[in-house]
């Protein structure tokens, strides 16, 4: 079936209860105010308190129609699994400030479900405590602690399954903080970072237990600021990769020094930028040695109106750590870019392009993937708005087995209290 015809039948779906929702609203005789939906909830919502703790909660639904479930290559025998699917992502923020301090504890909880693929239904967790604490006006510590219980979306990954294989299914733990010396605005301040993390495959051992991995990253930061706004930065960070499998062979060891800036110049313009060189060394496999960037940017030419450009090249671990299944590693790039419109106070809109180039280096593989966002957002009421998305992603490679493109027409709706 063609993807106009999938549009058409999607389209009913999405714009029924956007237009009961607007009906509920004009009825309710009270005009709808805006929410800045892009903010945390904290900042965005209105706390519930419960003597000195705020309790923000969040809740997000999705529906809609999902054409290619499984990332399905375009040369499959038989048409790419598709269906109708519907997504509930709740959150709760719990926040506590004593003394100076704060600290946190998050919860976020997604739900997915589709009507043509119970195999494909899933339900990710994410837990984490943190806090901030600041010493004096010169030493301040920032800590956390976290739980990711979740699955890998069939076709997500480059690791080897068959059709029938269940998503698989993982859980993350990490742990550790950033110590900082230096006073708000000093001409120079330091930080620290200390993380141990923790990842296991709960299902499909047979290919994913390669998969299993505890890492260790030791980071350190120097800030010196050149201008009022403006911080020139010199940023070392290592890591251990150590896999748990003994025949995994990606056990690696990973330096970066790179330099830049942070800068909010003017209301206008904020960003960050890192350049330099990365050294991947692998105890059995082809070792990499070359640059590396990370790069973001806003721009606001309007009050109304902003940009958000992004872009990155590091080197990742294949998914699949059977030795030559999938090559030594992956230099990945991408570039994006997002732009958010204010067409009124309660209309907002927004379109996004990010291209990522996945290089396997070991095989002859390369993939170029294309992802496209279109959405528009009304608010109804300060705490809740909703909306129409379509997400479009193409993925290229030269190997044609790996071609694909995906489409989601989804309706949104969003309440923040």
């Amino acid at each position: 079936m063609p993807k106009s015809t999938y549009f058409a039948a999607a389209l009913p779906l999405l714009l029924l209860p956007l237009s009961s929702l607007a009906q509920t609203a004009m009825s309710a005789g009270t005009a709808p105010q805006a929410a800045a939906q892009q903010e945390p909830a904290e900042e965005g919502g209105r706390a519930l308190k419960f003597g000195n703790v705020n309790v923000f909660p969040s809740a997000e639904l999705r529906w809609g129609y999902d054409d290619n479930i499984t990332q399905a290559p375009d040369t499959a025998g038989e048409p790419a699994l598709s269906s109708t699917m519907w997504v509930l992502n709740a959150g709760l923020t719990a926040d506590l400030e004593y003394k100076g301090d704060r600290y946190s504890l998050d919860y976020l909880g997604s739900f997915t479900r589709y009507t043509a693929s119970s195999l494909d239904n899933v339900e990710n967790h994410t837990l984490r405590l943190q806090g901030a604490n600041i010493f004096d006006v010169r030493n301040a510590l920032r800590w956390q602690a976290g739980l990711v219980d979740g699955y890998d979306p069939r076709g997500s990954t480059d690791a080897t399954t068959s059709a029938a294989q269940a998503p698989s299914h993982y859980r993350t733990y990490r742990v550790g903080g950033t110590y900082a010396y230096g006073a708000e605005g000093a001409k120079g301040r330091l930080e620290g970072d200390l993380f141990f993390s923790t990842k296991e495959y709960l299902n499909n051992r047979v290919t994913m237990r390669t998969a299993d991995v505890d890492s260790t990253e030791l980071n350190g930061r120097f800030f010196w600021r050149v201008m009022p706004k403006t911080s020139a930065v010199l940023d070392i960070r290592y890591a251990n990769y150590d896999y748990v499998a003994v025949d995994a062979g990606l056990d690696s060891d990973s330096l970066s020094l790179l330099v830049g800036a942070n800068w909010s110049a003017t209301a206008a313009t904020s960003g960050s930028f890192r350049v330099g060189h990365v050294s991947r060394r692998y105890d059995s496999r082809a070792d990499f040695s070359g640059l590396s960037w990370e790069a973001g940017v806003t721009w606001k030419p309007l009050t109304y109106s902003t940009f958000t450009f992004t872009t990155g090249r590091n080197v990742n671990d294949t998914t699949s750590g059977l030795p030559g299944s999938v090559g030594d590693y992956v230099l990945g790039t991408n570039y994006g870019v997002n732009w958010t419109h204010e067409w009124r106070s309660n209309l907002r809109s927004e379109v996004a392009w990010n291209h990522t180039k996945s290089d396997y280096d070991g095989i002859d593989r390369l993939d170029k993937l294309d992802t496209y966002k279109v959405g528009m957002y009304y608010d109804f009421r300060r705490w809740m708005n909703a909306g129409v998305e379509f997400n479009f992603s193409d993925r290229r490679s030269n190997v044609s087995g790996f071609n694909f493109n995906r489409l989601q027409s989804l309706g949104v709706v969003r309440a923040k209290f």
